[in-house]
This record gives structure tokens, sequence and C-alpha cells, in this order.
């Protein structure tokens, strides 16, 4: 099979291969099409396959990728996905059968997580109760009234004196009177009880969410994008507040209207109640058959919502770009798209659940016309009374009115259900990159740093480093140059332990920082990359990012030895002055001497080492050269290491390693490697007199 093929052949099986490379094949999958759970299965089935080593199976598009080892794999990928299909179908009948319980596990561990004290909860339902109680009574007023009309109703009031129907008429409006007051005073403080512990939940779920999130390792992020982290902490924990606000009341009531109002009507004629539970079997079956599809749409909804969200996201922050190429409209039109995705699965979502609210709501209907017609034959024979046939009649369209609602709370179920399944997923997953468990305190790290062997790929079958070993005395300044790709800022990934190295090891003061605590390591090293964020927020409050506990008088030190002092005069506010969402109120090299002091400010702190990727790409050469005297003086006696594409920023460095496509080729001193023929004199030669070679050979 040739490299970058693209084919597109179907075969009797429903799937057809669209692209493929070694090591990773796109497959168009007609199975798992709008079928999110069954797409979510097959991924997990082929995972389980030997030199399978990633699987994304998108149930929007139907495509599914396979990213495998070809020597253990072979080219076989289409009978792996065919067995899975195979293995997924076998167990379907098993999981419909558990279908009610799974969906309802995530959902309830998410909300033991949301409302971790219960007796929180005691209060909304006590309001609900005695809200909901009082509305029955209500009910049960008005029947009595009617009754006591036409000549019947409630015979204990007689017993207390109340002989005629007019008094008795007179004290039961009076009670009704009464209840509805104490209806209007309990509906607001339930309401709001009720929504205050939603909004507790919401906040206890999103803090735990975001602290998961925080501690997850750079993969993590790689997998999931922006847009869907963005999409789960706001939209999805919504949907958890959402139904616990409205599921909780509403549940109360339809409780006690069919307990107060069911348990009199088997008192009224046991076989009204009968008659009247003959429709139950229909709306369970109804709720059984939808509940599966509805999941389903929800999940369809989701991923649609989370696709939107990260487009939006990725348009937003690269603003600049899609105006300096003038692609305003076709984003406009792009994101458009996308919302009616978004729009169409949603509306498939809810259509579901009115549909299966819609029956259910008939089934009812069905069933009072059927109480009614038969409590009519019953009353007409005078098998009941009058009066209890009228009792009998009113419970039912105030059943019936309680359930109207019923498409709005199956609506927030199937969407709570889909939304937990969601977070669940993210609260369960366990970073790779574990804890060690030597501790290295503040300020005992020389800051020695040793490279063996090491190797490493982002994919493992593209390596983007082939046994790189070197090493870094405390106290010594290494340069790292090279084309770009050649894997020079993956080294301070591996050395911050973003992501740990397949083969060899990285020794810290002797240690392997696998073994070392990972609060510690990453104390004791201090970058500055070539991608500067600043945070929303001060100037001050960016700077002390690196340090907390730095004095005025640290922070003013750090400033000038990054070259950053007259910033604050050109600054209104100073250093009190707002930076702008990713710092965009400063200029770039404003931004990256703010980056340099923060830097500079966790040194002060006690950080051991200090990596500058591309830190003054952006900085004029007179800037340049002070603030290279000043690191000089800052950094003494910590190990630094240098990654530059300008070769005039680091000739006075102790040692230059050289890498090309993942290895080191040459290593020496500035002066040592210019004398030879390597790459290393070849680009000073290229950056010296021709600086369009110097950008040829930059994007190489």
């Amino acid at each position: 099979m040739s490299l970058g093929r693209v084919v597109s052949t179907e075969n009797h099986s429903g799937i057809r291969l669209l692209s493929a490379t070694r090591g990773r094949e796109r497959w168009e999958v007609k199975a798992i099409g709008r079928k999110p759970t069954l797409a979510r299965e097959l991924e997990n089935n082929l995972l389980e396959y030997p030199g399978v080593k990633d699987v994304n199976a998108n149930a929007i598009t139907g495509r599914v990728l396979v990213l495998y080892e070809p020597s253990t794999v072979g080219l076989h990928v289409e009978s792996l996905i065919l067995d899975g299909l195979r293995n997924v179908n076998s167990k379907s009948l098993t999981k419909k059968k558990k279908l009610a319980s799974s969906n309802g596990s995530s959902l309830t561990r998410v909300i033991k997580l949301a409302l971790p004290d219960r007796k929180k909860v005691a209060k909304p339902a006590i309001l609900s109760i005695v809200g909901h109680f009082v509305g029955v009574v209500l009910g049960l007023c008005f029947v009595g009234i009617f009754n006591t009309a036409s000549g019947e109703g409630f015979t204990f009031l007689k017993r207390v004196g109340l002989a005629s129907k007019t008094s008795r008429i007179i004290f039961m409006t009076g009670v009704s009177m009464l209840l509805i007051a104490v209806e209007l005073l309990t509906r607001n403080r339930r309401k709001k009880a009720w929504r205050r512990l939603a909004l507790e939940g919401q906040h206890n779920l999103r803090t735990e969410l975001i602290s998961r999130i925080e501690r997850q390792d750079m993969a993590f992020f790689d997998s999931q994008g922006t847009g869907n982290l963005i999409k789960l902490i706001i939209e999805d924990t919504t949907e958890i507040k959402n139904f616990i606000e409205r599921a909780g009341d509403e549940t109360v009531d339809l409780g006690m209207i069919i307990g107060v109002y069911g348990g009199l009507l088997a008192i009224t004629s046991p076989t009204l109640a009968l008659l009247t539970l003959f429709v139950l079997p229909f709306i369970v079956l109804s709720s059984r058959f939808f509940t599966g599809k509805a999941k389903d749409r929800y999940a369809l909804s989701g991923q649609a919502s989370s696709n939107f969200t990260q487009m939006l996201e990725n348009n937003l922050t690269g603003i600049i770009d899609v105006k300096s190429f003038t692609a305003e409209q076709r984003e406009t039109l792009r994101l458009a798209k996308a919302d009616v995705r978004l729009a169409d699965a949603s509306l498939d979502a809810v259509s579901v659940s009115a549909i299966q609210a819609q029956l259910n709501f008939a089934f009812t209907n069905a069933g009072f016309f059927l109480t009614a017609a038969y409590g009519g034959h019953l009353a007409s024979t005078g098998k009941i009374t009058q009066g209890q046939y009228f009792l009998a009649a009113a419970m039912f369209p105030a059943l019936v009115a309680a359930l109207k609602d019923v498409d709005q709370v199956t609506g927030l179920y199937h969407g709570a259900v889909n939304s937990a399944e969601e977070l669940i997923t993210v609260l369960d997953a366990q970073p790779s990159i574990r804890n060690g468990p030597v501790r290295l305190p503040r300020g005992t790290v020389r800051g020695e740093i040793v490279f063996e062997d090491v190797s490493f790929g982002y994919d493992p079958s593209v390596k983007v480093l082939k046994n790189v070993s070197f090493h870094v005395q405390s106290g010594e300044t290494i340069a790292i140059v090279g084309p770009t790709g050649s894997g020079k800022s993956t080294l301070l990934n591996l050395i911050l332990r973003f992501y740990d190295v397949e083969a060899g090891r990285i020794l810290l003061d002797g240690r392997d920082i696998r073994d070392v605590n990972l609060g510690d390591l990453r104390a004791a090293v201090s970058v500055v990359s070539q991608d500067v964020h600043l945070f929303q927020g001060t100037v001050r409050e960016n700077l002390l990012y690196g340090n907390p506990r730095a004095s005025d008088e640290e922070i003013l030190e750090a400033l000038r030895d990054a070259q950053a002092i007259n910033l604050l005069d050109n600054l209104p506010g100073g250093m009190e002055a707002e930076v702008g969402e990713r710092g965009q109120r400063l200029s770039g090299g404003e931004r990256q001497r703010v980056a340099i002091a923060r830097s500079l400010l966790k040194l002060f702190g006690g950080a051991a080492v200090l990596a500058l990727d591309e830190a003054t790409s952006q900085l004029d050469n007179e800037t340049e050269a002070g603030l290279k005297r000043s690191l000089r003086k800052a950094a003494s006696g910590r190990g630094v290491i240098i990654i530059a594409h300008r070769l005039s920023t680091i000739r006075s460095a102790d040692r230059i390693l050289v890498l090309e496509r993942g290895e080191i080729i040459e290593e020496g001193t500035h002066e040592t490697l210019l004398a030879g023929t390597g790459l290393y004199a070849s680009l000073w030669q290229l950056q010296n007199e021709d600086p369009l070679g110097a950008l040829e050979v930059r994007i190489t």
C-alpha cells in the first residue's frame, strides 16, 4: 500500500476505505451513523486489539480513524472493524436489558458529586411536599364545595356543627382562600430553594470538573480539544443544574397527585382504580422504547454542540488571521453551517422526547375517558353515588394537568443523562503522567540535567527524538539550534514531564524525573515558551504568576533584568495596567519581556533551571543585548537551556547542540562549530549573508 493513498471502495458490509497511509486508515462505517453509543462501543472494542494505538469513531460523519502499529496489525484494519461491529452487536441485547440502570448510573454519580451534603436537599423537598399537598387539598375542597351544593359532601362537617349547606360551603371556601395564601407563600420559597440547591450543585460540579481537568496531562488536552472542555464546563453542568432544579419539584408534584388522588380513587371504587392502572403498561413500554433513541439523539446533539464550540473558539482566537486573509464571509458561513447542524441535532433530540411525552399523554387521556365512562355506568346503576363519581372524574383531569409538563421533564432527564455520561468520561479520566515519590524541597535542586538515549514521538509511529543524549551541568548554559521540526521544543516538554519518554531516561540532579514529585520538578524549571501566553488581568498579576510571594523589590528587579522597566512608563496605570485577553493590549516584544520577567521571578523563588524557547524572537538587537547581560547575572549558578533560530543570540553559550530530524548531529562552542563545515556553519553563513536564505532554512 503506497503512502498517502486515497481510495473510495465500498464492500457489501457497508464500510468504505476513504484514505490510508502506513499506520493510519480512515473508514466510512454506515452502521455507526447517528448512533453515538455504538460509535463509542466500537472505539473501545477496537482498542482491545494488539497494535491498535488509537481510534476515533465519529457518529455524526460515520467515519472511523484507526492508528495502528503496521508490524502488528498489518493491513487488516477492515477485518478488525468488521469483527468489532460483530462483537458490539453480540453485546447489544445484554446492554439493552441494562439500559435503564446504565442511564441512571452516570446521572446518579454526577448528582451525588454535585450534592455531597444530602441534608441540603431536605429544605426544598419539604417545601415541595407542603406546597403540592396544599394544591391537592385545594382540589379536594373544590370537589367538596360542588358535592355539598348538590346535596352530598363531607359528612364530618355536620358532626362539627356545620349543619346547613351554606355554612359548610362558606367554611370550605374560607379554608380554600387560606390554602391559596399558603400556596402563594410557599411557591416562591419552594422555587428559590430548589434554584439555590441547583446552583450550588452546579458550582460544586464545575469546581470538581475544573480541578480534574487541570490535573490531566498534555495528551488529554491534545485529544479533548478546548471547545469540548468549555462545553462540558458550561453547557453540560447547566443541564445537570436544570435537572436538579426542575425534576425534584416535579417528581414531588407527580408523586403527591398519584399518591393522594390514587389512594382516594381506590377507596371510592377499587374497580375504577384498577381501570386507571390499565394504561400504565403502555406508558412503561413507551418509555422503554424511546429511552435508547432519546439517549442517542441527545448524544448527537452534545457532539454537535461540542463541534460548534470548538469551531467558534478557534475562530475567535484566530481572528487576526481571519481578517488578514479576508475570510470573514467564509468563516461566517462555516459557523452558520455548524450551527444549523447543532439546531437540527437539538430538534431531533427534543422531538424524540416530545413523541414519548405525547404518547404518554394520549394514554393518560384514554384512561381518563375509560374511567369516566365506567364511572358513569356505576353511578347510573347506583353502585356509587353522584358525589363519588364527581370526585373520581375530578381527579383524572388533575392528573392529566400534572402530566402536561412530562415532555419537559423527560427532555431534562435525557439531556441530563447524556451530559452526565460526558462528564463522567472526563471525571474518570486518569492522567498517564503520575506523581513520583521523591520530593525535592525548594532551594535544594542544583539544576543538573542529563538526557540518556531519549527517544520520543507524539505519535509513537513517528519519532520526534531519536537516542538523544547530553548533559547540562549546574551553572552551565547550553544552546539548542536546528531547523523547524527537529525536536527542540519537545526537549523542554519532556524535561517538564508534559509527556513521558518512550525510551531512555531524563535525570535531574541524578534522579530519574519519573520518580520525582511533579510539583517539585516543575517548580525547579522556569520556562519562557515561544508562544507567550499572558492571562487576562494586570501586569502585576501576570508577574506574580511566576512567584506569588515575590516582593515589590523583586518585581522591579525582574523587570529591570528583563529590560521591561520602561514598560511601566508607557502603560496607563503602570503595574496595575490591564494586559487584555492573552495580553493583546501589549505588543509582541512587550509580552515577551513580561514573560521573561515572570520567569525570572520564579528563579528568585528557587527554580534551578532556566529554559528559553525563542524567548527573544520579537526583541530588537539592542534590547536583546541588554537582556543577555542581565540573564547571565540573574541565572548565575543555574542550568540554562536556550532554544533559538537566531544564532547571534546564542554565540556566547558554553556549548551548542545542533539538532536535525530528532538527532544531535553536532556539539561544541560557537567558534568550534563555525570552524567546521556542518549544518551550524551553513546556518550561520545564511543568516549573516542572506536573510532570505535563513528564512528558507527555518521553514524547511
